[in-house]
């Protein structure tokens, strides 16, 4: 019951009074020492969210090797600018960016009622 990446509510997925569409709520965030990028929430997204954000960061490590850290903010995995990266991975492909994702401050300033809120340690 998979939707296109980012756009909106899985095909048949209910999960509110009278069948009504709901969301799956979630934030994340990217982590690197002490410092942590503004949160990121996703209103459809879910857990599976989470585990593509960490996938991303697994595949960034492949991408940006310890050999190259240094070279630029992604490379060295400042977490703003791996927030961004993220955010060019998941809307690549869309005309627009609808209504699943929008950013805080931090995982107080929006709603991840579902799923709670999940920092991803970006590590070296």
């Amino acid at each position: 019951m998979a939707s296109a990446k980012g756009q909106g509510p899985p095909v048949g997925s209910t999960n509110g009074k009278d069948g009504d569409t709901m969301g799956d709520r979630v934030s994340i965030s990217f982590k690197n020492a002490d410092e942590e990028s503004v949160a990121l929430f996703s209103h459809w997204g879910g857990m599976g969210f989470v585990e593509e954000a960490r996938g991303y960061v697994e595949d960034l490590k492949i991408a940006q090797p310890q050999s190259i850290l240094g070279h630029g903010p992604l490379a060295r995995r400042e977490p703003n600018t791996v927030m961004v990266d993220f955010i060019r991975y998941l809307t690549s492909a869309m005309p627009r960016v609808e209504g699943n994702y929008y950013l805080g401050k931090d995982e107080t300033e929006g709603d991840n009622s579902n799923n709670g809120h999940h920092i991803i340690e970006l590590g070296n």
